[in-house]
């Protein structure tokens, strides 16, 4: 019995892991953690939303190799999107859906 109720525990950690990720919101006075389904299993649970600040997110032409994996990874699994970071459209397109503010977010705690 105590090997059924292990085995259980830990398939049901394995499809937490696989499905939900969390980025970070850094506000001017506070930082929220947001999680959220993602679109496709990954075991990859921490996400950067480039446009998760009150600053100005990148433009294409600031970013470097890092963020636009960063962007494309945020993409594919929080919004569903497969896409190459090629052009300021491409950016856009992942950072204006959902309009902020909007979408499905589980605010867990403020640090």
């Amino acid at each position: 019995m105590k090997k059924i109720i292990i085995a259980a525990l830990s398939l049901a950690t394995l499809a937490v892991w696989l499905n939900v990720g969390y980025y970070k919101y850094y506000g001017v006075h506070d930082t929220e953690t947001f999680f959220f389904i993602k679109k496709h299993p990954t075991l990859q649970i921490k996400f950067m939303n480039l446009a998760a600040s009150d600053q100005d997110p990148s433009s294409f032409s600031l970013m470097d190799d890092e963020e636009k994996e960063w962007l494309m990874d945020y993409c594919k699994y929080r919004l569903g999107i497969i896409t190459k970071i090629e052009s300021q459209s491409d950016v856009e397109k992942c950072l204006d859906y959902p309009p902020l503010g909007q979408g499905v977010h589980f605010p867990l705690s403020r640090d």
